[in-house]
Formats: structure tokens, C-alpha cells, sequence
């Protein structure tokens, strides 16, 4: 494909000014996450960045391996090498002078570790790839160490919230945020104005990736079976996850319910949340909360896209928001704290060694309110800062030497990250 031309209306990511200065070096670099993240614009992105620095198109070759002929132009090479002479005749590149490789969806090759690991070791550093897979399964399945110390992987995640409105061209607010939760971060979706239009795309979205990386990837022939487990974890986001009660709810095995949980983390669509301990008698170790990647997701697995306002899972909403906020600012390590006395707290984020428990209290406060839970934890662990995610309640107050911030969960991922 020509370098010269690209789709309208591409908006700039965050993760962006990340990458860019990766295309000094001679790394391959990996972009990965769940499909429609906008892995393929970011590509774009980074070739319109090349020839605005005078990159020339010649030196840039872009194959989509959802195409059929691309992907059979690179499956047929036996020969690496002959994949010069691919580039040298079909895209008229001058392999003398630095070329910049962009391979999307790669893991449908046969074997990408072997061809990337080759061109890489024979034709660095004139030849620079960057490519991308969207499924952490076929990634495994088909990248080896060989490939350790060659290359680089970003994680593609869903738009985060100022990133939606940069997309949605709005002003941060309340009632904006509730929309976010109710739609997700997917780029496409977050484009459109009409709600009809987003829950039929997000439907699709959903559809698309049972029908292609389930049954085809994941090798799954019970598709019910699956469907019912995902939408059992979609009603329950936020809360603990039992294999064994899973299996009975579902009527499945145990080791299938854990074959189906790791295809569902694999394919980037939920998170299992591990708990933060100190003392294995008194605290929970083992049993983990689950999380969806993208909250719209998580709606059109359930077909539910009602108000936030009318729901009676909002809170549970809310707090997987903000979870996946955390994890889109690049938080070190996020985790959940509960007792056996069922104390629990939403949250401990590590950052930088040090703790800070974050509480999600979705609800109207006319005064600052600590709960028990947050006063237990601080008590054990004194943290230097704490944290409550409200819904529009703003203050800052103290218990014991620890900073209790009440923030707005619109607000919050600016806060953490001046943390």
C-alpha cells in the first residue's frame, strides 16, 4: 500500500509520543492489544510522522495481513531473503537506505518469529519493522525467545478519558464521563454522536470477536457454554471470581472454566485482579476480582446500555472505569485488599514503592466520610496519601498522617499521575 494516502479524521493517541522515538533505534516494535484499540491508525500515525521528517515514501511499506494478498506474499517466502527482492521489485524500495517495515496483524504468518528474527539479525539496521498483533494467544503461541532482546511491545489499550473527549470534541464532565462508562474508549465508537449507532458498533465489536478469535483462535466449539461464563464475569465485574462456582453455574469442567478464563485475558477482554497481602492468615492471597478491559464491552455483553441513572450496577460500573483509567495511565502495579473478615478496599496502587489505597464511592457525599474499611488500612499500613473516587464530591482531609483525597472519578487519572 502507498504511504501517502490515510483514512480521515485520524486523532492523535497518548501512546503516540511514546512510540516515536523507538523508530531511532534498531528494536522491532510490537503493538498489541484487543481489536478495534486502533493499532493500524497508530501505524499511520507514526508513517505520517516519517514523511513530515522527510522520510521518503519509497522507504516505507506497509502490509495489512487481513488482505489476502499481502498475507500470501509473505506466507509463500520460504526464503527471507527473498523477501528483499519482494521489496526491491513490488514496492521499488532502496534497501541501501534506511526502510521502515509496518506488518499489521502479523500473528496470521506461520511463523513471524522466525521471519522477523532473521530480516532483523541479517538487515539491521537498514531495515526497521514495526508490527502489530491482536491476539496475545497467536503472539504466544508463535513468538519464541529468539526474539528476546530484538524486540519491543506496547500494549494498545482502549482511548482513555480525555482522550474520548479529544475524539468526541466535548468538555470533561460529569455527564460526559457517565457516557464514557457506558460506551467504553473503543476509537471507533467514540466518533459517533448517536447512541444507536454506538450499541449496534460495539455489538458488532463483541460479535466479531466471538465468531473470529474464539472459535477460530481460541479452537472453542461450545460457544454457549462460552457466552454464558462471559456474561456471568459481565454481571459480576468488581467482584470475586470462583472457578468452581463458575463451573457449576456454567455446567462446565473446572479445567475448561480456566481454559476459557485465560483465552478471555488473552484476548485482552477482561482483567483478574490479584490481592494485596502482607499477612496470608488474616488477608486474602489467592481468590481474585475480575475486571473488563473496555466497559462498553462489558454492556454489549450483556446487551444492557441503559442510563447510568436507571441502573442499579452503576457503582460496579464506576469502579471498573476507573480501574481501567489506572491501568491506561500506566500505573506500576494495581491490586485489591480484603480481610477475612470481608474488609475490603477497591484498590492499592503501587507507585514508585509506595502504597496508596484508592476507594470507589460512586454516590452523592455533602461531607467527607471515611469508611471503616479505609481507616483499618490506613491504620495497618499508613499510607502517605489516600484516596476516594466520588461521583462530583471534591475535598482533601486527614486520618491519622495519612492525606484522604475525596476526587471526582473524572478528575482522577490527572491527580494520580502528579502523585
Amino acid at each position: 500500500m502507498r504511504v501517502n494516502k490515510f483514512p480521515a479524521r485520524l486523532k492523535p493517541r497518548n501512546i503516540l509520543q511514546k512510540l516515536i522515538p523507538f523508530l531511532k533505534t534498531e528494536e522491532i516494535l510490537l503493538l498489541y492489544g484487543m481489536r478495534q484499540t486502533g493499532k493500524t491508525s497508530l501505524m499511520f500515525l507514526l508513517m505520517n510522522y516519517l514523511l513530515n521528517k522527510k522520510v521518503e515514501q519509497s522507504q516505507i511499506v506497509y502490509l495489512d495481513l487481513e488482505n489476502i494478498a499481502d498475507f500470501e506474499a509473505l506466507e509463500k517466502i520460504r526464503d527471507f531473503d527473498n523477501f528483499i527482492n519482494l521489496l526491491k521489485v513490488v514496492h521499488r524500495v532502496n534497501i541501501k537506505k534506511r526502510t521502515f517495515i509496518f506488518i499489521d496483524e502479523i500473528q496470521h504468518l506461520t511463523n513471524p518469529s522466525s521471519f522477523l528474527k532473521y530480516l532483523h539479525d541479517h538487515y539491521k539496521p537498514n531495515l526497521k519493522f514495526i508490527v502489530s498483533g491482536s491476539s496475545s494467544l497467536e503472539i504466544k503461541k508463535k513468538f519464541s525467545d529468539a526474539l528476546t532482546g530484538r524486540i519491543l511491545r506496547f500494549e494498545v489499550l482502549p482511548l482513555e478519558y480525555k482522550e474520548f473527549l479529544n475524539f468526541s470534541d466535548q468538555k470533561s464532565s460529569l455527564t460526559n464521563f457517565e457516557e464514557f462508562i457506558l460506551y467504553g474508549g473503543f476509537p471507533a465508537i467514540s466518533l459517533k454522536s448517536d447512541s444507536e449507532t454506538k450499541e449496534l458498533l460495539l455489538k458488532e465489536i463483541y460479535s466479531l470477536y466471538v465468531r473470529r478469535d474464539i472459535k477460530d483462535i481460541g479452537a472453542i466449539e461450545d460457544i454457549l457454554s462460552f457466552n454464558r461464563l462471559a456474561g456471568i464475569l459481565a454481571a459480576q465485574i468488581g467482584s470475586l471470581v470462583s472457578e468452581v462456582n463458575l463451573s457449576n453455574a456454567v455446567d462446565i469442567s473446572r479445567p475448561t472454566t480456566k481454559n476459557y478464563l485465560f483465552i478471555l485475558q488473552n484476548t485482552f477482554v477482561i482483567n483478574l485482579l490479584t490481592p494485596f497481602f502482607t499477612n496470608p492468615k488474616k488477608e486474602l492471597t489467592k481468590t481474585p476480582k475480575v475486571y473488563f478491559n473496555d466497559t462498553g464491552l462489558r454492556n454489549a455483553a450483556l446487551d444492557n446500555f441503559t442510563d447510568l441513572s436507571k441502573r442499579v450496577d452503576k457503582g460496579s460500573l464506576a469502579e471498573n472505569a476507573v480501574f481501567s483509567e489506572l491501568k491506561k495511565a500506566g500505573i506500576e502495579k494495581i491490586n485489591f485488599w480484603r480481610t477475612e473478615r470481608k474488609q475490603e478496599i477497591d484498590f492499592i496502587l503501587q507507585i514508585q514503592g509506595e502504597i496508596f489505597p484508592l476507594e470507589v464511592k460512586y454516590q452523592t457525599f455533602r461531607n467527607p466520610r471515611i469508611s471503616s474499611n479505609l481507616k483499618t488500612f490506613i491504620k495497618k499500613y499508613q499510607p502517605a496519601k489516600a484516596y476516594i473516587a466520588t461521583k462530583n464530591f471534591k475535598t482533601q482531609t486527614d486520618f491519622l498522617a495519612t492525606k484522604v483525597y475525596f476526587v471526582p472519578c473524572y478528575k482522577l487519572n490527572y491527580l494520580l499521575l502528579k502523585a
